[in-house]
């Protein structure tokens, strides 16, 4: 079964509620009637999208001001995800409602959470996605745009510290490239959210521990969409890479 129709059987599959009427009319003129997807998965999809564009334009007005360089990531954002021109005018919608509107992103946390199941690499790209927003205005991050990032990584059931490895530079940007982007020794460890004086014991566990939410046979298994697949490759990279910089500078073979 396609993935987003596995989102059906999650209670809030179905395009209704507060997120729905942020997102209006444009949903019935979102698809063509030739796709091939369900209708039930086109709405769990459309759904997602909706969740996601809700709580960029909230964290990004977090710190008061929406910024240009917020804008231009968010806009690349909706070409990693292949949006052709109405989807990405649909979330554009979304974005601008959200802007104005009254509810809390604790609540879009929440629910979108229940409906993908908790599904960590899932979660991971939501939030990392997010994060690429924070990030875009500079090394220094808006406390209240963290504080949000935080919420999120609680509601998504993510393992407590994603975030802050993130902020210490754990997180893959799209298409990151090892061969070009050699990681540090200080990197490395931050990458994988170790101590320096962690023992190798606690570097094969680690390391072993964050691959395997990565690998390429258990995202197959599990039928997942290709953004959240490159998503994953991107991560995997520099988990692989830190953990090799971490060996050879510990004289590992």
């Amino acid at each position: 079964m396609n993935w987003w129709g596995k989102l059906i059987g999650t209670g809030i599959g179905m395009f209704g509620g507060p997120i729905g009427a942020l997102a209006g009319a444009a949903l019935g003129h979102l698809y063509d009637e030739d796709d091939p997807a369900t209708q039930d998965e086109r709405k769990a999809r459309a759904l997602y999208l909706a969740y996601f564009f809700s709580c960029a334009a909230k964290v990004a007005k977090a710190d008061g001001r929406i910024s240009a360089e917020e804008i231009a990531v968010t806009e690349s954002l909706m070409k990693r995800m292949g949006l052709d021109e109405r989807t990405a005018e649909f979330a554009k919608n979304v974005f601008r409602k959200a802007k104005a509107s009254r509810r809390s992103i604790d609540e879009d946390f929440k629910e979108v959470g229940k409906m993908i199941g908790y599904e960590p690499t899932v979660a991971q790209s939501f939030l990392g996605g997010l994060f690429e927003i924070v990030r875009s205005n500079g090394e220094k991050l808006n406390e209240m745009q963290v504080r949000f990032l935080l919420r999120g990584e609680e509601r998504l059931k993510l393992t407590p510290g994603t975030l802050r490895s993130w902020i210490r530079g754990g997180y893959a940007p799209p298409q990151h490239d090892p061969s070009v982007d050699r990681l540090s020794l200080e990197e490395a460890y931050d990458a994988l959210g170790l101590a320096r004086d962690c023992t190798d014991a606690d570097l094969k566990k680690t390391y072993r521990a964050k691959a395997a939410d990565f690998h390429p046979d258990k995202l197959r298994s599990k039928n997942l969409p290709e953004e959240f697949v490159a998503f994953a490759n991107d991560q995997l990279a520099k988990i692989n890479q830190a953990h090799q910089v971490i060996r050879e500078a510990r004289g590992l073979n």
